[in-house]
Formats: C-alpha cells, structure tokens, sequence
C-alpha cells in the first residue's frame, strides 16, 4: 500500500506530520544512541567474560589439585568424615540490576560456609578452593546472562533503528511531499482561477 493512501492533504494534517516526523526523528536518535552504548556494554562484557572463563579454568585446575592432594593425604574415608565438619550452607541472594535498561539477575553470597579450624590444613585449603570455583561459576553464571540480556536487547534495538530510518521516516517525508505538492497545485489553480474570473470581469467593463 501506498504511503499517501488516504491522506488528507490540508494545511493541519501537514502540520501535524511534519510535528510527528519531528518527534519520531528525535526518538531515532535516542535509540542509536542506545544501540551505541549496548554495543559498547557487550563488547566490554564479552572481554570481561572471556578473561573470567580462562580464570576459572587456571582455578579449576588448582582446586583439583588441592582437592587430589587431601585424598591422598587423608584418604576417602577421612575426607568424607571430616567434611561433616563444614557448618552453614552456602546461601545466595538474587537481585534485579539494570544497564541500559536491561534488567538482568545479580547473584550475591549471603553466607559463605564456615570451615572448621580442626580440619586438617590439606582438606581445608581444598575446601576453600572449591568454594571459591562455586562462587566464581555463579558469578559466571551472572555475567552470561547480563551478556545474553544485552545482546537481545541490541538486536531488538537495531531493528527498531532500521525500521525507522528505511521505512517509517521516508514513508512520513513522502507524505510530506505528497501534501506540499497538492497544496501547491492547489494553489496554483485558485490563481489562475482567480485571475480568469478577473480578467472576464474587466472584459464585460
């Protein structure tokens, strides 16, 4: 369909969507400005993400060490006994956080487990180790998620862009167009009508 279908070409509706043209223009701008930021946001993350995961495989590797380390020192048995000894759970709390309007979840630790001071030293630095992998994997977890969130939402964003830049703005400066040209046709035609009336006038004098 065309865009000037049912256009009423008159001065108002002329006004009108050289108002609304005006406003969706401003509105293009806020949105590339935020397609820029989240761009940059997920860039920045990616990086961030990415040193996180070459992290957590050089932590891998140490906790299984010091987890390998107590087994063989203390044997299953001992290990399985003295873990009892580890009171509290771990405890998270998941809370809403927002970057450039895309709200993604942020894990915080509550409360950490408490190791016992009568573990042995080999078990409680494996304890400590694994631990520490467990908070790493949720933080992980998190910024995987803000990553995805932020991705979407860039993509969401562009297309809203494109739309209006390739088809809701050239189709509202077509209409534009459209109403100038008929106003001025329009007006062209009052003159010449106007001037034959005239003109007949002044012949019947």
């Amino acid at each position: 369909m065309s865009a000037t279908s049912g256009v009423r070409p008159t001065k108002g509706y002329l006004m009108e969507t050289k108002t609304r043209i005006q406003v969706v223009e401003r509105g293009t701008e806020f949105l590339k400005l935020k397609r820029d930021q989240l761009a940059k946001q997920l860039t920045e993350s990616l990086d961030v993400l990415r040193g996180r995961r070459i992290l957590l495989l050089k932590n891998l590797q140490e906790a299984y060490g010091a987890l390998t380390a107590a087994y063989l020192s203390l044997g299953p048995t001992e290990v399985k006994s003295q873990v009892r000894a580890i009171r509290k759970p771990l405890t998270l709390e998941v809370l809403p956080r927002s970057v450039m309007g895309v709200v993604y979840p942020s894990v915080r630790v509550k409360d950490k487990p408490e190791i016992a001071a009568e573990l042995d030293i080999t078990l409680a630095h494996a304890a400590e180790e694994v631990y520490a992998i467990i908070e790493e994997l949720i933080h992980l977890a998190e910024f995987e998620e803000r990553v995805e969130r932020i991705a979407q939402e860039l993509g969401t964003t562009n297309r809203k862009v494109n739309a209006l830049e390739n088809f809701v703005i050239p189709d509202m400066k077509t209409v534009i167009k459209f109403i100038e040209d008929k106003l001025d046709e329009e007006s062209m035609e009052e003159l010449v009508r106007t001037k034959l009336i005239g003109g007949a006038k002044a012949s019947r004098r």
